[in-house]
């Protein structure tokens, strides 16, 4: 599903929905009036909002019966989001602007940053992971407001979600006298928990995702390979030659496969160009070699035009052991004969050396063309001329092999991702929320830490009006354009390439 297609869909159900709620506003505007406030729905433009007062009381209780734990547990929250995230928050959009904005500087070692979307760079099998992240991510972030407060005997007013396009977000309302008539520490703590929340909730998705190998290992087996488990429409892996269903990939141009860190590796590493050991005998009896023809781009073209089965290969050993005649030859040959046995590869880190009777033979590519060797289990090896990338975009691949028939409708590969994507949304909603962004919790951040320092310094009012305006408008003005840099970059330039 295209991100253009999804848009489509999200606007024609807003369409719709608007179509109903104006109708009934219209027609039955008693009983609609009444459905609505008995259930706490609110339908706008391209968002609808659902509150409840029904968790309240729960959540009231729930925290009361833990106060010693809650209490040591937001104190250390509130110091580590202020004395920890908030500078690395702030050091990360700084290397993000010198990156990207400044051609001078070059800082390396710095995670990429950017926007993930259903339909642009998330594809359509994990809509639900990503909704499910987000929502848990979000409920998660508000659950420490709700529970921080309710600890100073802050009242909760509701609970709810906030739905903008296709996005969920949830939220809660405070009594904002009573929370005004805290002192500074006490709002901070209640303001900072949502930012602990996301970083606690971040750090445990990712023990629980290194640890899944184990925790499943009793009804899984791994480190035996990855299984295909499908493919995307557009996949070049389906021919008729290509993979299939259930196939089991052990090795990329030699490189080893146990697990799926393995296959992400060896897709890394597959832009390596490297030679194959063949022997002089299978050269002797299979070389198709015509007339040496030079291409405009550069690249030797040995093989018949219309031959759709062999590359044209160069000899790569070095010059002291090449038999002589063969210095600056080629040979046309067919890959897939070529591994038919077990692959040898020859690369300049060998220094090209093959074992005796053996040429190294490197085949004669562009620059956009790889060969790649995939190796099957019980099955021959699969060749691929293309990038990487394709099997790693359009070929699905779990590392879990079920013990039990009865289990293998469900891998725990799903579980990791759901992980993967709650860590990502997490940290994201953390860092945008400590940073003092208008509408934040990072505005009210501000604004009660700019108050402490007032009050330390002795000054008055416009001390405080001044310099949360300053801090908030300076914020927003560099988060905001980077945002709307960060999608405009996924939608149609990374999305274009």
């Amino acid at each position: 599903m295209s991100f253009t297609v999804l848009c489509s869909f999200v606007v024609a159900f807003y369409v719709v929905l608007w179509f109903f709620d104006s109708f009934f506003k219209s027609c039955m505007h008693y009983p609609y009036y009444a459905f609505l406030e008995g259930t706490g729905l609110r339908v706008g433009v391209f968002n609808f909002t659902w509150k409840t007062t029904a968790f309240n009381r729960f959540i009231y209780r729930w925290s009361k019966n833990l106060t010693r734990v809650l209490r040591k547990w937001f104190n250390f929250g509130f110091i580590f989001a202020i004395a920890v995230f908030l500078p690395f928050a702030i050091w990360t959009l700084l290397n993000f602007i010198f990156e990207h904005f400044h051609e001078s500087i070059q800082i390396s070692g710095v995670p990429e940053v950017k926007a993930m979307l259903p339909g642009v760079n998330i594809p359509a099998s994990d809509f639900w992971v990503y909704f499910m992240a987000i929502g848990f991510s979000s409920i998660f972030h508000e659950l420490g407001h709700a529970a921080a407060a309710a600890q100073e005997d802050v009242q909760l007013l509701n609970i709810g979600v906030y739905v903008f396009a296709i996005i969920p977000i949830a939220f809660v309302e405070l009594n904002t006298e009573h929370l005004n008539s805290l002192s500074i520490t006490k709002r901070l703590k209640i303001y900072c928990a949502g930012v602990w929340h996301n970083v606690a909730l971040a750090f445990i998705a990712m023990l629980l995702f290194f640890s899944a190998p184990i925790l499943f290992s009793i009804a899984y087996k791994t480190d035996i390979g990855v299984r295909v488990t499908g493919f995307t429409s557009d996949s070049p892996l389906i021919k008729p030659r290509g993979l299939e269903d259930s196939d089991v990939i052990l090795s990329i141009n030699g490189c080893p496969i146990k697990n799926a860190k393995d296959w992400s590796y060896c897709l890394h590493v597959a832009h390596d160009r490297y030679g194959i050991c063949t022997s002089a005998e299978y050269i002797a009896q299979n070389d198709e070699i015509l007339m040496e023809t030079i291409k405009e781009n550069g690249i030797v073209e040995c093989c018949p035009k219309d031959n759709l089965y062999s590359i044209c290969f160069e000899y790569m050993e070095p010059r002291t052991l090449i038999v002589p005649g063969l210095a600056g030859q080629y040979s046309c040959l067919k890959p897939r004969d070529m591994v038919k046995n077990k692959v040898t590869k020859c690369t300049e880190a060998t220094g090209h050396k093959c074992p005796q009777n053996m040429h190294c033979l490197k085949p004669l590519l562009n620059n956009e063309t790889y060969l790649l060797i995939v190796e099957r289990e019980d099955n021959n090896a699969v060749l691929y001329l293309g990038l990487p990338y394709d099997l790693h975009k359009t070929v699905f691949v779990d590392q879990y092999f079920p013990r039990s028939a009865v289990i293998s409708f469900f891998s725990p590969m799903q579980f990791e991702k759901l992980l993967r994507y709650i860590f990502i949304f997490s940290l994201g909603i953390g860092l945008l929320n400590v940073l003092p962004c208008y509408g934040t919790d990072g505005h009210h951040i501000a604004k009660n830490m700019i108050q402490w320092l007032a009050l330390y310094l002795n000054k008055n009012g416009d001390f405080i009006t001044f310099f949360t305006v300053f801090t908030v408008v300076v914020g927003t003005g560099i988060t905001v354009p980077i945002l709307l840099y960060l999608f405009y970059k996924t939608i149609f330039i990374d999305n274009y390439y």
